[in-house]
């Protein structure tokens, strides 16, 4: 895949005015971001940005650039800043929380507009909702690309987490360090280049009503990591939203799934029109392009206040096997 690192002005500019028009569904953007203790306490060195339509991941030097990252302007005004507080931008990130406190807690950001990865895949779960899963599990279990991708994945990740793992003999040090080490690129460009591909798999098992959690949850994500008393460490990272345990969709409400459909495309569709829910066809598919602003969509295609509340046994027995050893929110996880 192709990559591109910018660190002047100039390139922030020429990147800005090239995007094009990212609104609307499916989502262009997909973002990491890559720190020394990525947090309000660290530093946010780089935001990585695969602009999927293009196939291409472009590196925006935080260290380099500083304010100027967030704030240079392209020629229609347009900035990174604009783009990540922009409700009709939709921008994928693995795990928001962390990203949402560096931003917000450095630079002021506040974002919006947010498909949290982490939690459609926790959402499509047809098994234990207890624990959420980091990147490289949803790769290693879910993502139906060749062994040899999956394996080549891997061994750049293995590569980069020995050069910033403090437990492998590295320091997150590295990733403010400049001239940036070529294999720190592969390793953030690699983490953004099969979320899309994970989107897509999480998707065909999303119904509407599991959309409207995982548009909560992640609102709901963004607002704690930005309030005072955050802590983006520790056994808590890894726990599904609590309601999540206790909650799923009723029988109609499974087969309600409006904006992704696996059989296939209905043309000309005008959502705007379906106004009641019996104009409302049980498998709708929008075309690429055509969806509109995803939470607005789910508001106006939501049933009547059906929530399909369920209580669990309230003994339900720990089930740590969908937690990913690797996942970095304890440190010493020992399941």
């Amino acid at each position: 895949m192709l990559s591109e690192l910018i660190d002047t002005t100039a390139a922030l500019i020429t990147f800005l005015d090239g995007l094009g028009d990212c609104k609307g569904q499916p989502p262009s953007l997909y973002v990491d971001l890559e720190g020394n203790n990525l947090s309000r306490h660290g530093t946010l060195s780089l935001i990585t940005i695969l602009v999927e339509p293009r196939q291409k991941v472009y590196f925006v030097d935080v260290t380099t650039l500083k304010e100027k990252a967030f704030d240079t302007m392209g020629s229609d005004k347009g900035t990174i800043r604009s783009i990540l507080e922009s409700k009709d931008i939709p921008k994928v990130f693995f795990d928001i929380r962390n990203d949402s406190d560096a931003l917000f807690g450095l630079h002021g950001v506040r974002v919006v507009g947010i498909e949290d990865l982490q939690l459609m895949e926790l959402a499509s779960r047809n098994f234990s909702k207890r624990c959420v899963n980091g990147l490289a599990k949803c790769i290693e279990r879910d993502s139906t690309v060749g062994y040899a991708e999956k394996r080549d994945w891997q061994r750049v990740k293995d590569k980069g987490r020995i050069l910033f793992d403090p437990a492998r003999g590295g320091s997150y040090a590295v990733f403010d360090q400049r001239p940036m080490d070529q294999e720190v690129i592969d390793y953030c460009a690699q983490d953004v280049a099969l979320m899309p591909h994970l989107r897509d798999v999480y998707c065909s098992k999303l119904c509407d009503a599991w959309w409207r959690e995982i548009i909560s949850q992640t609102e709901t994500r963004v607002e704690q990591s930005q309030k005072p008393g955050y802590n983006g460490q520790g056994r808590h990272m890894a726990m599904a939203p609590e309601r999540w345990l206790r909650w799923h969709p009723t029988t109609a409400e499974r087969g309600i799934r409006t904006l992704y459909e696996i059989s296939g495309p209905r043309k000309d569709l005008d959502v705007a029109k379906l106004s009641s829910p019996e104009d409302r066809p049980t498998s709708i598919v929008l075309p690429a392009r055509r969806f509109q602003d995803l939470a607005a969509v789910l508001e106006r295609l939501s049933m009547h206040d059906v929530r399909g509340v369920s209580c669990l046994d309230s003994d339900e027995a720990d089930d740590f096997a969908a937690c990913d050893s690797e996942c970095g929110y304890c440190g010493q996880c020992p399941y």
